[in-house]
């Protein structure tokens, strides 16, 4: 089923319609029609367009990560896998070693020309061996690495979550460049309470940034060119400070989009 019908027909079982859908998800109603129409060439960053897809399903209580796999199908993103070798080739060379061992039976080869097959035959699985062994040395060093990245990236997130959410945070976080122009400011965000999705956008000055699944004690810092606009999915827990300043807290409760711009 195309994923515009599984999105129409799930809204339809909730019995509700796309106006109040659209004042519910705060996402735009020429948006949803398209979405259940099955267009998705809306003029809209991908960043964007796939945020508004994942909380319309969230909304209407489909499986989320199902919905924007049906979305990656439309857009074209789904690539071929490579198949990977099939073991069959090892066997596949056996038999051809069996078949040429066979055919110098056959034609009655001299004794040293055995001995020399062998030779070879002693060389390659030596080779193989070594080849399996070396594989296996580095699986093992590459799961350590990773063992040890992963308690490094833990004890980072602890310390973050360990920062008081009172305007003043570790001044090593996505440090701003002190160098910027006049028109630059620094805009740190906290999350207060968990925020499933938030979308900061600096107004065309660079790309759009994605954020999913945040924790609460979550601190970003980033600079922005005059102004900036947000999609959150829990404006209740989400807070700003500018240059440092004071707290903000952003009115609103629930999905929804915020602007601030200097006064």
């Amino acid at each position: 089923m195309a994923i515009g019908q599984k999105l129409e027909e799930a809204r339809n079982r909730k019995g509700i319609s796309l106006r109040e859908a659209t004042e519910s998800t705060k996402i735009r109603g020429d948006y949803l029609s398209a979405f259940e129409s099955g267009n998705f060439d809306i003029n809209l960053p991908e960043v964007y367009l796939r945020g508004f897809v994942r909380l319309y399903a969230r909304f209407l209580d489909l499986d989320q990560e199902a919905v924007l796999a049906d979305l990656d199908l439309e857009l074209g993103n789904v690539k071929n896998k490579s198949s990977r070798i099939s073991l069959g080739s090892i066997t596949g060379g056996d038999s051809e070693a069996d078949q040429t061992s066979s055919s110098i039976t056959s034609k009655k080869i001299t004794a040293n020309q055995v001995v020399d097959f062998k030779k070879i035959i002693l060389i390659i699985s030596s080779i193989l061996i070594v080849g399996v062994i070396s594989l296996l040395l580095i699986i093992d060093w590459s799961d350590e690495k990773m063992n040890e990245e992963g308690l490094i990236e833990n004890e980072a997130k602890n310390s973050i979550n360990e920062v008081l959410l009172d305007g003043t945070a570790n001044s090593s976080l996505n440090k701003i460049d002190d160098k910027d122009g006049d028109d630059a400011f620094k805009l740190r965000l906290f999350a207060t309470g968990p925020i499933e999705l938030l979308i900061i956008d600096d107004l065309g000055q660079g790309a759009p940034l994605d954020f999913k699944d945040l924790e609460k004690g979550w601190i970003y810092d980033l600079k922005i060119e005059g102004s900036f606009r947000c999609h959150c999915s829990s404006l209740e827990n989400l807070r700003f400070t500018i240059n440092d300043g004071k707290q903000k807290k952003i009115d609103g409760v629930g999905a929804g989009n915020f602007s601030w711009q200097p006064q």
